[in-house]
């Protein structure tokens, strides 16, 4: 049984009409009126003790009357002075909450984080150079850069992978399982209001899911979540998930970026043109051809953030445009779409900085393994001999990053099978193999690709590392815009490089190939590997669970329907006065609501 994760969140609800109050009449005046700081202490206490009934008094009146004095005599507005009682109060109140975890060992405690107050500014526009938008319904997003940070900005997930890829809370605040994982119970977050004026409640969720599941929305997601047999809103925060069977991973999948709350009001037909979320941003312009920008919402759940005003994604679809827009200042940060070649020049810039974060992330070459020629293993198998993957790499990432062993498993997930085979380049093996499928002199292939997140860069890389078996390529690179809608997974391009953002084991696993899978997009079938699949969702014993996964790998391994190459690091190339970064190494996510213009 999965332990309940508590309320340790401050009610914030509770101190927010005292706080407000004092900070505008301290802010408002060239003479500040008298603080009722012993108000602000009581309303703060009874929040925490309502969360931890054993907590002490968190924060002083005196020293409440101190932090905004000091704040008011440095000119700090009524927004910053907010934030420091915020962080004041937060921070006693997780010290009081890590007493209370030492008392109950048992219980998982992660607290939707709150933003603190060192040296955030508010204010300012960022602009961000993306390649292309596709569309705005959040259920069906995923094959555009634009689209999922548009999500990610104005709406809300159930849960989020925190910088540390520890799974943390978010519009669900607390969750619990029966014994057997058969069925959850989900507590939503009070206060959470969509942008239109509804407070989001548990039919919102349901609304949600139930959309996500219904075979006629046509989302990615639904394959993943297909297990789910009834959702039920016990009350206005309280939701059932019944399963139609065991499975340990369900809150960790309804983080994934598809999974965005909708409001149970909305009008479906809308969902396409307008925006209808509870995120920190709010959309007021959309031209996907140019731009999207969005304005900060006032009235987030999150206290104090977000910190930028206003956030424009600029479409550039030319990576050269973007990076030469942000070398000139004409847009502040560039995303996971930069090509390796360009690092050592943006490191050169005195006014750029890029970041890096190591993640499970995979670049590949992918078989439509259920048609002719890459029906054949023994010719799939060639390609896996021929390539060269610490050339390729070197090649592509330009020494950064790790080489991928024809599964996405990270070799620091725990899923992660440390006794595997590691393929390296054998050209004698890939000649065997050519003339095993019926290639004795050689083997003429086009491979399609495009210049976004190196794809280019590694098909150029491998048309040489596998010449010398014979394997000739003909690079068929296109435009990337359309690429994901007219040439990936497409009859016409049976050999074509795609990418992956990081996914856990079980995530990557059954996106990629679950027997229902929307994006399975090499095509491949195997009995066995979907019955693995299966066992490993419902096992909760993580040593039995590990070794169903051992044995998908090495399926994987062995029938190589994928060429895995590598592993790549997740980039933000920054101009250097956007602050507040942390590169979350997680699948599209980066809380952009935390940085902030210096």
């Amino acid at each position: 049984m999965l332990g309940r994760i508590p309320k340790i969140r401050l009610t914030w609800l509770l101190i927010a009409g005292t706080t407000l109050a004092l900070v505008a009449a301290a802010c408002g005046s060239a003479e500040p009126a008298p603080l009722d700081t012993a108000a602000i202490q009581a309303a703060v206490q009874q929040a925490v003790q309502q969360a931890i009934p054993a907590a002490p008094a968190p924060v002083s009146a005196a020293e409440i009357q101190q932090m905004v004095a000091a704040a008011t005599s440095e000119g700090a507005t009524k927004q910053e002075i907010e934030v420091l009682i915020v962080k004041a109060t937060e921070d006693a109140a997780l010290a009081a909450a890590k007493a209370a975890l030492l008392a109950a060992p048992q219980q998982v405690v992660r607290a939707a984080p709150v933003a603190g107050a060192a040296g955030q500014k508010y204010g300012g526009t960022l602009k961000i150079g993306i390649v292309d938008f596709g569309t705005m319904d959040p259920a069906l997003m995923g094959l555009s850069e634009g689209s999922s940070l548009y999500s990610e900005l104005t709406y809300d997930k159930g849960t989020v992978l925190w910088y540390d890829g520890a799974l943390t809370p978010w519009a669900l605040e607390s969750w619990t399982s029966n014994d057997d994982s058969t069925q959850y119970t989900f507590k939503v977050r009070q206060g959470i209001m969509f942008h239109h004026g509804k407070e989001m409640k548990a039919e919102d969720v349901k609304f949600t899911y139930d959309r996500i599941l219904d075979p006629a929305t046509a989302s990615p997601l639904e394959a993943q979540l297909n297990f789910i047999s009834t959702i039920t809103a016990v009350d206005d925060y309280t939701l059932e998930f019944d399963l139609d069977g065991a499975n340990v991973f369900l809150p960790g999948l309804l983080s994934i970026y598809h999974s965005m709350i909708l409001p149970s009001d909305v009008d479906i037909g809308l969902i396409t043109s307008r925006e209808f979320g509870s995120g920190p941003f709010t959309l007021t312009e959309h031209n996907p051809a140019e731009r999207t920008v969005m304005d900060r919402n006032p009235n987030y759940w999150r206290a104090g953030v977000p910190y930028l005003d206003q956030v424009i994604l600029f479409y550039m679809p030319e990576m050269t445009t973007r990076i030469e827009a942000l070398k000139s200042g004409a847009i502040d940060v560039v995303l996971d779409t930069l090509t390796f070649s360009v690092l050592d020049d943006l490191d050169a810039n005195p006014n750029v900085t890029v970041q890096e974060a190591p993640t499970a992330g995979v670049r590949v070459l992918d078989f439509h393994t259920d048609r002719p020629p890459f029906n054949n293993k023994d010719l799939r198998k060639a390609f896996q001999y021929a390539v060269d993957r610490d050339f390729v790499r070197e090649a592509t990432l330009f020494g950064r990053g790790s080489n991928a062993n024809e599964h996405p498993v990270g070799s620091n997930d725990e899923y992660y099978w440390d006794d595997q085979p590691i393929i390296k380049q054998d050209i004698p093996r890939a000649i065997e193999y050519l003339k095993a499928a019926g290639y004795p002199d050689g083997f003429d292939v086009v491979l399609t690709t495009t210049d976004v997140s190196q794809k280019l860069d590694m098909a150029l890389a491998f048309k040489e590392s596998v010449a010398a078996a014979g394997i000739r390529v003909e690079i068929n690179n296109t435009d990337p815009t359309p690429y994901w809608t007219e040439f990936w997974m497409n009859e016409c391009c049976p050999f074509v490089a795609s990418s992956w953002g990081p996914r856990p084991a079980n995530e990557g696993l059954n996106v990629m190939f679950g027997p229902k899978a929307t994006w399975n997009e090499s095509y491949f079938e195997n009995a066995r590997m979907d019955e693995l699949l299966a066992l490993a969702d419902a096992e909760g014993d993580f040593d039995t669970r590990k070794e169903y996964y051992r044995e998908v790998q090495e399926i994987l391994i062995e029938e190589v329907p994928v060429l895995f190459l590598m592993h790549n690091p997740k980039l933000v190339a920054h101009r250097n006065n956007v602050r507040g970064i942390q590169v979350n190494p997680n699948l599209a996510t980066y809380l952009i609501q935390e940085w902030w213009l210096e």
